[in-house]
């Protein structure tokens, strides 16, 4: 008789396979998200029940340390109990009333108090509502319809901006100078991909060349401040600063996507840690501290377009009470004790950075770490010295990947399996559990090598 393939050694994960199987009789794919399917999860999904702090525990009881924080959201760790005051207080007052209510224009001014661009803010509920909004508002707001998008950056499931990412074969790609547009999704319709323009990042030259080809024509440009939907690519040195200063020179909104930068690499995100501002940025995940929540905040002359009669921003659960005393009070822990939070996620990030170099230089392995440590990074089983753009990151092994993050559950740690995601620490993190977190990626990475990968 065969004997049974054990897809994740060491670990008991029979709930888990039970939970998933169940789940694919009635929900497509088995979970109502594609990273949460096969084949992410190969052959299915590790089922978390509950967290507390930097740890989470699955159906079938292993406690794990956790990076993957919800995919970002969680800064302050699982349950941070000031979240949970807040929100169980106003869960007492109501869950929602499709109304103005006080704490929106409190947490609006908290979130001018803190973005260098916020003259005024709207809230959404999901990172691809603001997206989404915030580019029809620069639309409006120039007359044009075109925009420019970047490979590998992923800006929410939006037929706008699906384009040149989750997947789209290298060769499918073209030239860098001029990239064919590959539609990450069936369903987009032929028209709206005439309205976006592929760039690759990291390259202001093929930049400077676009805009000046379809000089008024562009209503915005859209960029992730660091390159987050392939692990962590930080910009080159000046490159966020010479596209804010070409987007200004043809006339262009320059629209920061924040979702995932914001508030993680400071109080006031990517634009107080590089020093910029730019007319429209999007927040979310770690504003409301795992509750849904978004934001588009700007410049007056730009947010006054999101009126009636003007631009449609609107939604029954936009600004819902519930999430709005989440984000306040995650708000106000970050931006308080001159900045003890921060100064954490930095030490504990760094730390977790600089061990996982040393991991992969003990283990004698062919991989590299980058990204900006509390910010967020990954490491890459890859050749290349550097990740610099989505085409690079085609020279990743993906599969050595995943393997890799099999061999971390089983010694307790949780990192999410795909070479595409991060690893992103919070407030709830010690130094005790990244000690923990780098003997068990040495040992990881030395079993590999035995193994021959």
């Amino acid at each position: 008789m065969e004997e049974p393939v054990d897809y994740f050694p060491g670990l008991k994960t029979a709930l888990s396979k039970e939970l998933y199987e169940r789940a694919k009789n009635i929900i497509p794919g088995g979970a109502s998200s594609h990273c949460r399917c096969y084949p992410t999860f190969d052959p299915y999904p590790i089922a978390l029940q509950r967290g507390k702090g930097s740890r989470v525990w699955d159906l079938d009881g292993n406690e794990y340390i956790d990076y993957c924080l919800a995919l970002g959201p969680l800064i302050l760790g699982h349950s941070p109990p000031s979240v949970i005051r807040a929100v169980a207080d106003q869960l007492e007052k109501g869950t929602m009333f499709a109304s103005l209510v006080e704490q929106e224009p409190k947490l609006a001014e908290k979130f001018r108090e803190m973005v260098p661009n916020a003259e005024m803010v709207r809230f959404s509920n999901t990172g691809a509502e603001a997206t989404m909004h915030a580019i029809r508002i620069a639309r409006a707001y120039t007359g044009r319809d075109k925009i420019i998008k970047f490979e590998g950056h992923y800006h929410g499931a939006h037929d706008y901006v699906l384009v040149n990412c989750f997947g789209a074969p290298l060769g499918a790609l073209g030239s860098e100078a001029a990239p064919y547009k590959v539609p990450s999704s069936w369903g987009i319709p032929s028209d709206t991909l005439k309205t976006v323009i592929p760039l690759p990042w990291n390259d202001l030259n093929i930049l400077e060349r676009t805009l000046r080809k379809y000089d008024g024509e562009i209503a915005a440009v859209i960029s992730e401040p660091v390159m987050m939907n392939i692990g962590s690519v930080p910009p080159e040195d000046g490159y966020l600063q010479g596209m804010r200063e070409l987007t200004k020179e043809h006339d262009v909104v320059f629209i920061l996507d924040e979702i995932i930068t914001g508030f993680r690499l400071a109080p006031g995100g990517a634009q107080q840690y590089f020093d910029i501002k730019s007319d429209i940025a999007t927040f979310g995940k770690a504003l409301g501290a795992g509750f849904p929540i978004s934001a588009i905040a700007g410049t007056r002359k730009i947010m006054e377009y999101a009126v009636p009669g003007k631009v449609l921003h609107a939604g029954t659960y936009n600004s819902n009470p519930v999430c709005l005393a989440a984000a306040y009070a995650s708000l106000s822990e970050l931006s308080s004790n001159n900045g003890a939070a921060y100064n954490h996620l930095n030490k504990i990030g760094k730390m977790l950075y600089d061990g996982l170099v040393q991991a992969v230089e003990r283990a004698g392995c062919r991989a590299i770490v980058q990204g900006i440590g509390g910010g967020g990074l990954q490491l890459y089983f890859t050749n290349l010295k550097r990740i610099g753009n989505f085409r690079d990151f085609y020279a990743c092994d993906f599969a050595k990947y995943l393997l890799f993050h099999k061999l971390m559950l089983k010694r307790g740690v949780y990192f999410h399996p795909g070479q595409n995601e991060h690893l992103f620490v919070s407030t709830a993190h010690s130094e005790a559990d990244i000690d923990r977190t780098i003997s068990a990626a040495t040992d990881s990475l030395r079993e590999m090598a035995r193994q021959g990968h």
